[in-house]
């Protein structure tokens, strides 16, 4: 584990702007810096990163966070991970109070290189197998094509492998997934007379490996790595770092099913196809992928199986839907997958088809209505009961509100009417809503005092935690802010603003750097700190006077103290 005070160390040594330009061009615009977002499609700059305090916040899609978060989530890198390379841009050395983080680190590098060995072999073997290069021949692609994906072969055999590693044993190559051990204790490579398509991740590691078989009766058709520390099928695309780009060009990503779906299609001129990795879409997968593009189109074999795979990866986007991503579905005639139909038409053709895929709202509808006409009364209910699960998934407000008037009109009712069917929805809705509001963070005195305090840290003292701990200040957020800032010898910005995200939820912190992001950064922040301060007391010295008040007005005359009875002149004379 990573001491807290080393990570605040870093966050108040590194500069955010520095690290953030070295990857997205900035503008200075003003006491900030702008660019148009890294992490959703927009042609107005929103983005905004602050050098005064440190951390970047985007006012299209919200995303926020200080020099590491922004490491994690451009470069898909880990915590620790990007700690270290925060660490080594200003000379730092990662200390760790438990070795086992030491050895995790080790252990990572130790499967990458394991991986990036295995990569070397397979690309070499490819190259000595007649058998595998006639069959890459033979679904069209080109050797430019095999080199850019780094393509090899696992030939047959049982231990192949033995020849590119000195110990074939080692734990490491099992943690890897590269070889296997049986009950008897036997090792083994895990790929056999396989095309191997290598995965990589953010930052072009090789992570994992997909295998294709050549012969079309052995099973399973494809076969992966299993997960480990570094691969995790429900966050990784297949050919995403290849399509990046061309996906930025294209304006919109399409995912495809399978590995050589992704190659055929760039042999053909089609390079922003990625695939999933012998797994559902998921809402990592999406998210991924809107950083490119505002415009997803999920394509399937027109096949039993492919419809089944589309229903799943709808439901499993849903909650990664806003009224900003469009999500389109496009199935290709019955007998084709997407090398085939592109090399049976063109590239052109496919691209049309692409272009006239189906909007989720109209997938949706399509799909639960192909084998009921709605025309009985029973089949309208039936209809509705099939669409009120999906309809709770909706995130995306202006699209739900557009697609209950689509239903409204297909059952024959109003808009009320389809409210009241799923008052359920709705009334958790209102309650879900009620809820946001009431954690909103509500921008009085206090609040507004303690957003000086996490710009300006050094304005709190020692007075303003005693008033903030032990006054009628039933705020904890507010408390935590003082306290923070107060024990904290080297802080910033960013530093708190670590400190408090391990301590409340996500949204309230979301709304809190949402306010900052807002502060206008031209005023006299130590003016206006001293006149929230004042007028703080003044209300809890208020509030005081009229507890004490309210205590006694319920005894009698006589049984007041003398001290209750001053209280009660120096009131009259107020």
């Amino acid at each position: 584990m990573i001491p807290e005070s080393f990570i605040q160390e870093l966050l108040n040594r590194v500069d955010v702007v520095d690290i953030i330009d070295k990857r997205v061009q900035l503008k200075k615009a003003g006491a900030n810096f702008i660019a148009c977002c890294p992490f959703h499609q927009e042609k107005t700059p929103s983005f905004t990163v602050s050098p005064s305090k440190q951390f970047y916040h985007c006012f299209g899609c919200g995303e926020h966070g200080s020099a590491i978060s922004f490491l994690i989530e451009y470069e898909g890198l880990s915590f620790v991970e990007a700690v270290t390379e925060l660490a080594n841009t200003i000379g730092l050395q990662v200390p760790n109070e438990e070795f086992s983080e030491k050895i995790n680190i080790n252990e990572n590098s130790k499967l990458e290189e394991a991986l990036k060995i295995a990569n070397n072999f397979y690309q070499g073997q490819l190259r000595k197998s007649p058998e595998a290069i006639a069959y890459l021949k033979s679904r069209g692609l080109s050797g430019e094509i095999a080199k850019r994906f780094s393509i090899g072969y696992a030939p047959e055999g049982w231990q192949n492998l033995e020849a590119a590693f000195k110990n074939y044993k080692d734990e490491t190559l099992i943690k890897a997934g590269l070889i296997q051990k049986n009950e008897q204790g036997r090792y083994y490579d895990r790929f056999r007379n396989r095309i191997i398509f290598p995965i990589h991740n953010a930052k072009g590691i090789v992570i994992g490996f997909g295998g294709r078989v050549i012969n079309p009766e052995e099973t399973p058709k494809y076969y992966n790595s299993p997960e480990t520390p570094l691969f995790q099928k429900s966050y990784e695309l297949y050919g995403l770092l290849a399509a990046r780009k061309e996906i930025r060009d294209n304006r919109y990503a399409l995912v495809v099913e399978g590995y050589m779906d992704v190659v055929a299609l760039a042999q053909h001129g089609i390079g922003n196809a990625v695939a999933t990795l012998g797994t559902a879409t998921t809402l990592f997968h999406i998210k991924k992928l809107t950083r490119y593009t505002d415009e997803i189109v999920f394509c399937f074999d027109g096949d039993n199986a492919g419809r089944t795979a589309a229903w799943r990866a709808m439901n499993n986007s849903l909650s990664a839907l806003t009224d900003n991503v469009q999500l389109k579905f496009l199935f290709l005639p019955n007998q084709h997958d997407p090398d085939s139909f592109v090399r049976e038409n063109s590239s052109d053709a496919f691209r049309a088809l692409a272009k006239e895929a189906i909007p989720l709202t109209e997938y949706i509808i399509k799909y639960l209505t192909q084998d009921n006409d709605l025309v009985s009364q029973e089949s309208k209910v039936k209809f509705l009961n099939e669409l009120e699960p999906i309809m709770k998934q909706f995130t995306a407000k202006k699209l739900l509100l557009l697609f209950k008037k689509r239903i409204a009109q297909l059952v024959d009712l109003d808009i009320q009417e389809i409210d009241q069917i799923f008052k359920i929805k709705f009334k958790n809705e209102v309650i879900k809503n009620s809820a946001s509001r009431n954690n909103r963070i509500p921008m009085s005195a206090i609040r507004r005092y303690c957003l000086f305090v996490i710009l300006e840290p050094d304005i709190a003292t020692l007075v303003d935690q005693e008033m903030f701990l032990t006054e009628k200040i039933d705020d904890q957020l507010a408390r935590a802010i003082i306290e923070i800032s107060v024990a904290e010898e080297k802080k910033n910005t960013a530093s708190i603003m670590h400190l408090l995200s391990s301590r409340f939820d996500q949204e309230i912190i979301s709304e809190l750097q949402t306010q900052l992001a807002s502060l206008d950064q031209t005023m006299d922040i130590n003016k206006e700190a001293d006149a929230l301060r004042l007028s703080i007391r003044k209300k809890l010295s208020s509030a005081s006077k009229k507890t004490v008040l309210d205590q006694i007005k319920q005894k009698s005359l006589q049984s007041l103290t003398e001290e209750e009875k001053n209280f009660l002149r120096n009131m009259g004379k107020g």
